[in-house]
């Protein structure tokens, strides 16, 4: 074992999850891989240790893609590689082959991707917002650093790259800049529209030197014009009930903006800003203009589509998809292949890597799955099961969950599964709360994990939900109760019930009024609940509810009102005596359900995030540890004192047989020593 021993405390990178996240695709497949973690970096800290056992979780997960070449016609594809850090993976298309990968420093993803004229790819990061380049003809990769100058903006959503100048959008400040890279200068535009976070998507139009922008949420479309600094916003309002314009295409004299979450192509005139047609597709985005037709190219219900602009007529190609994929990209090639004459049309399908190529000549296509280079991920959800043997720990973003032996020192990893928000475990099973579609997934520990385990046994997404942020189960009901964090709903989460014997559910919807589930406990005759505030990107004036209900009486719900305001109780548990203990936003609450007694430990002043910032466990030495806002702290049952044990960088909380404690701090996981 390297054994390597420092005299101060190593303070971590703070990344928080704050659950701003898309939807992935799933990986297929029944991967599973066994890690080795008996290589531990220890890190003195008093008199305990804190060990370094590193990444948990890895996936091969590309957020976008686009296609370019060299100044001597080679064709390259560009995949951004979600991970912590994110990378760029570099494919030569004529031989399938992964050519480079660079590390996209202070990036965990990447949605800004565009190549500019004389070949270079440009992509804009998170969560520092830097933007990187790199030049197929030189093969120079270069960190241009962090383009980000407003307060509130963490993340570069959309790029647009023209003669080496730069357009990008961002989130959460909404704005837009423009970035020089001949004279290395940076002039940011401001917020787009008023109260508007996001601007996602962002297309330069050369001819008129004006910004196309779709802002959100919700919805709307900003024409801006850089000579005048005049914005005129101009979607219809049938259109702003949805979430964004995730993708904007100007073609002649068009402007074409794929709505998001509806399947919606709305095209206007560039002139005019009127609408002049609208394109019912499934691709996240649409091509430019065909090379050789008056055509552009998606795809809906899982087959290729070209629409004539000459027509206006819909062809379908007659050539179907990977089942449950759409095109991500679309991008036109010309190949060295005699299979593909002239140019090819090339396209992302899924996160795994499948790739479509279509010749435009011969309408020969092929679907091939790149070898794409794994990524550690950011780590999130994590649990430790009844016997503290066992930890499971789940990828942010882009899934897989991880099975790590406390005793052996080894993780088994299965990658085959997207985002967790929530997990339980009631005997030999595993219920998870996996996101997107809210989906409730159940996992027999005792069988292995294949196409049938795990189990989904609901999809609550039809509701209106997302997220199943709050899960416990009940044995003695043979029940499942999940709570969940709405996006596209009008009201509140729903609580949901799954009879395991019966095999039917349940839903009460908007179940505390406009705000989100976000915890549950099993106890005695209890389930006790906590709530967020924030509901379908609002906020609930009332501040965060305490509650609980009898499990056959779901119902009839009693609150419990707590000495203060908070906007979110988050991870609920009970200790051997029957206390139960709670986090409120940065406060450690008990309450003792016979005497009704209220107890407070401020321990973190202010918080941030929407559902998730705590974690809480009773030791088994009867203490109570936690983290909030990464520190790890320590606190003594009856008398409340408190013991900080590290001021930053751990996020979430499990514990072995031993005492020992394990917490996340992005990809790695750590093993925090109390010396006996």
């Amino acid at each position: 074992m390297r054994r390597k021993i420092l005299t101060l405390l190593v303070i971590l990178p703070l990344f928080l999850s704050f659950g701003q996240t898309k939807g992935f695709a799933e990986n297929q497949g029944e991967d599973e891989i066994e890690l080795d973690n008996k290589d531990e970096e220890i890190i003195e800290h008093e008199k305990s240790y804190a060990n370094l056992l590193g990444p948990q979780v890895f996936q091969t997960s590309a957020l976008t893609s686009a296609a370019g070449t060299d100044e001597e016609g080679n064709p390259y594809m560009y995949f951004v590689m979600h991970g912590t850090p994110s990378a760029l993976a570099v494919v030569d298309l004529n031989s399938n082959e992964l050519k480079h990968t660079y590390t996209l420093s202070h990036s965990t993803s990447a949605w800004g991707l565009d190549v500019d004229e004389d070949g270079t790819v440009w992509v804009g990061g998170t969560t520092e917002g830097n933007v990187y380049s790199y030049n197929p003809n030189t093969e120079e990769f270069h960190d241009h650093g962090n383009k980000l100058t407003l307060p509130k903006d963490t993340a570069i959503q959309d790029l647009d790259a023209v003669n080496g100048i730069i357009f990008g959008s961002t989130a959460y400040g909404g704005s837009v800049f423009k970035y020089d890279s001949h004279q290395d200068e940076l002039v940011n535009f401001g917020q787009v529209l008023y109260k508007k976070e996001f601007a996602k998507s962002v297309a330069y139009d050369q001819e008129s030197d004006t910004l196309y922008i779709g802002v959100g949420s919700k919805a709307d479309l900003v024409k801006f014009d850089l000579k005048t600094k005049k914005k005129t916003a101009f979607l219809p309002e049938e259109y702003k009930n949805d979430k964004y314009v995730r993708d904007i295409r100007i073609i002649g004299n068009e402007v074409y903006a794929r709505m998001d979450p509806s399947n919606r192509l709305v095209v206007f005139d560039k002139e005019t800003l009127k609408k002049v047609d609208e394109i019912e597709l499934n691709s996240r985005t649409i091509s430019l203009l065909s090379p050789n037709e008056d055509a552009i190219y998606y795809s809906k219900h899982n087959r290729l589509y070209k629409y004539d602009l000459n027509t206006n007529e819909h062809i379908d190609l007659e050539v179907p998809l990977l089942t449950g994929t759409e095109l991500l990209t679309l991008d036109f090639v010309e190949l060295d292949d005699e299979n593909y004459p002239g140019y090819t049309l090339v396209g992302l399908l899924d996160n795994a890597g499948n790739v479509l190529k279509y010749n435009l000549e011969t309408s020969y296509y092929e679907i091939t799955k790149l070898e794409l280079p794994p990524q550690p991920v950011t780590l999130y959800t994590m649990i430790h099961d009844e016997k503290r043997e066992n930890i499971f720990i789940n990828g942010y973003m882009s899934g897989g969950l991880a099975i790590y032996n406390t005793k052996t020192k080894q993780s088994v990893l299965h990658q085959n599964i997207s985002q967790i928000e929530s997990m339980t475990i009631m005997g030999d099973k595993l219920y998870i709360g996996a996101y997107p579609k809210s989906r409730v997934l159940e996992l027999d520990l005792t069988k292995p994990w294949d196409v049938t385990n795990p189990r989904e046994i609901m999809r609550l997404g039809d509701y209106g939900q997302e997220r199943s942020t709050a899960i416990t189960a009940v044995p003695k009901l043979n029940m499942v109760f999940v709570g969940t964090y709405p996006e596209t709903s009008m009201g509140g989460g729903a609580l949901a019930i799954y009879d395991l014997e019966k095999n039917k559910q349940e839903v009460y919807e908007n179940y505390i009024y406009n705000q989100s589930l976000v915890s549950f406990l099993y106890y005695g005759d209890y389930i006790y609940g906590g709530t967020s505030i924030h509901a379908n990107y609002q906020v609930n004036e009332r501040g965060a509810r305490f509650f609980r209900f009898r499990p056959d009486y779901p119902e009839e719900k009693e609150y419990i009102h707590l000495p203060l305001s908070a906007s979110m109780i988050t991870s609920i548990i009970a200790d051997k005596e029957g206390t139960i203990w709670a986090m409120a936003d940065g406060t450690l609450v008990s309450y003792n359900p016979d005497t009704k007694e209220i107890r407070t430990k401020p321990i973190f002043d202010l918080i941030s995030g929407r559902f998730r910032n705590a974690k809480i466990i009773e030791g088994i030495d009867g203490n109570i540890y936690g983290t909030v806002e990464g520190r790890l702290f320590k606190v003594d049952r009856k008398t409340m004192e408190i013991e900080i044990l590290m001021q930053e960088g751990a996020y979430e909380l499990a514990q072995d047989s031993e005492g020992n404690l394990y917490f996340r701090n992005q990809a790695d996981l750590w093993k925090y020593e109390i010396e006996q």
